[in-house]
């Protein structure tokens, strides 16, 4: 029996081999790895470059307004400087309207009495009967005068009395508050640097005490730009009080200056200046001088002549705190260059011939009461402390490189600097260490590594003094004006943080900064 065998497949030999499957897996799971990895460097890159930014922002926004805070007081002093300058010409104003107005009185009267003597010989005679009469009615217009001028001058003692008395307070407040701008307003950078770190950085970030210690340091070398200068009490002069008073007698207006005129033998002169630092002091006189050989004649008579005072405490006379005048007597020379030149005392008005001695001792009709214009305010009339630029600070406005030789100064100094440096702990940076989710517990971390544990940020603002070189145009560079606190034109810029300072901060901790000593 014959059997038929299956037929088998040709590849029936050869069986196919099962398909290979989970080896992709571990390259995709290193991958991701990979890729999550890449994905928390570039955030963790990215967050602390923004980081950066906004404490660099912080830092020059912080260092900025401390700067901008310090140039304010130093104007604010120079405004209330300046002010206080305006209030001493005031003074000056009324004290020279007063003695004229004194002055004006004498005259009047003189004129009067001398009509009247002239009325009088008129009248006996029989041939100058009617011009006596016409003269009499002169003298009583002129008496009308009199008693009017009298009332004006009376009225104006009162006025300017109180109008001296504020002015010497107001100034002596000048006086006071600069001092405590001076010296309370470097120490006032501390807390406004901290305010305006926190208000930038949610509270995160903070000026810590490597911080706290630039500023203290550069607050302490701000106080030394403003000094402080003592006019004396005792009568001596001295080179702080002449700085003041110079500026003061320039700044008179010019019937303050000088009150002169005449015709002829007639001359009239008169004054007004500071004496002693502490008191105003005006004096006005008319005299006719004239001399002859042949015929030997020789007039001296003076005409009228009339004085005035601002005063804090009553002196025993006139002569006492007019004479020898300004200077010991010896004027004043003024020193600028738009009026440079000599200015004697009173403007002449003690060196008027025989009108002089009557000025001395008889300044005011009605008494030497009537002299007087009184600060009832306890305090001087005249100068008060105040505050200037200290000797060699602020004396050029930027840092030219040229030697203080060059520079036609005794020592070049820009103006004070402050650095803030700003410090935040790497636990409140939002890198992935700090995420819950991303990098943080519980899952894998990547820990931050940065020195002192902390992100920082250094800035440096300088404060100086520059007049607007669009308003100056023929100011050169040779002729700068030197810092003053009499002139409000402080400014503030960032510049650069010092090497010396960059070092002192890296040391502390310890690492180094990356310039050259």
């Amino acid at each position: 029996m014959k059997v038929r065998r299956r037929a088998e497949p040709v590849d029936a030999g050869f069986r196919q081999p099962r398909r290979a499957k989970g080896q992709a897996l571990v390259l995709a799971v290193a991958s991701l790895l990979v890729l999550c990895l890449g994905v928390i460097v570039l955030f963790n890159t990215g967050q602390t470059v923004s980081k950066k930014v906004e404490l660099v922002n912080t830092a020059d926004a912080a260092a900025y307004s401390v700067g901008v805070e310090q140039a304010r007081a130093f104007n604010l002093i120079a405004y209330m400087n300046r002010a206080t300058v305006a209030n001493q010409v005031a003074v000056a104003q009324m004290v020279s309207w007063y003695s004229w107005t004194n002055f004006m009185l004498r005259g009047t009267d003189n004129f009067k009495d001398a009509v009247q003597g002239i009325a009088i010989l008129f009248d006996i005679s029989i041939v100058g009967a009617e011009v006596g009469a016409a003269l009499q009615e002169i003298v009583s217009v002129l008496s009308e005068v009199k008693t009017a001028v009298q009332e004006i001058r009376d009225g104006m003692q009162v006025a300017f009395s109180a109008g001296v008395t504020a002015i010497s307070a107001l100034d002596a407040a000048y006086s006071d508050a600069s001092q405590l701008i001076a010296i309370g307003e470097p120490q006032s950078s501390l807390l406004l640097a901290r305010k305006i770190v926190q208000l930038n950085t949610d509270n995160k970030a903070t000026v810590g005490v490597r911080g706290m210690g630039l500023l203290e340091s550069d607050a302490i070398a701000a106080a030394q730009y403003a000094r402080r200068y003592t006019i004396p009490t005792a009568g001596r002069r001295t080179v702080d009080a002449d700085r003041l008073a110079n500026v003061v007698m320039e700044a008179r207006d010019g019937f303050s200056k000088k009150r002169d005129g005449g015709i002829g033998p007639i001359h009239k002169r008169g004054g007004t200046d500071l004496v002693n630092y502490r008191d105003w002091v005006g004096v006005d006189t008319l005299n006719v001088k004239f001399r002859s050989f042949i015929p030997p004649v020789k007039i001296d008579v003076p005409l009228a002549w009339g004085g005035a005072a601002a005063v804090a405490r009553t002196p025993t006379s006139f002569r006492s705190v007019a004479s020898p005048g300004i200077n010991n007597g010896r004027g004043w020379d003024s020193a600028y260059e738009i009026d440079r030149g000599h200015y004697s005392r009173y403007a002449d008005g003690l060196d008027n011939n025989a009108a002089s001695s009557r000025v001395l001792s008889s300044p005011a009709m009605g008494g030497t009461g009537k002299v007087w214009l009184k600060s009832y305010s306890g305090t001087s009339p005249g100068l008060q402390d105040y505050n200037d630029v200290a000797a060699d600070k602020a004396t050029v406005p930027y840092d030219n490189g040229r030697s203080a030789a060059q520079n036609g100064v005794n020592k070049v100094d820009v103006g004070p600097v402050f650095t803030v440096l700003v410090e935040q702990a790497m636990n409140t940076v939002r890198t992935s260490e700090n995420v819950q989710g991303i990098g943080g517990p519980p899952d894998f971390q990547t820990k931050d590594q940065a020195v002192s544990n902390s992100m920082t940020a250094i800035s440096t603002a300088q404060v100086y003094f520059s007049r607007p070189r669009e308003l100056f145009a023929s100011v050169i560079d040779s002729r700068r004006e030197l810092g003053s606190l009499f002139s409000p034109y402080w400014q503030v810029r960032l510049v650069d943080t010092p090497c010396s300072v960059r070092w002192e901060v890296a040391a502390s901790y310890g690492s180094a900064a990356a310039c050259a000593k």
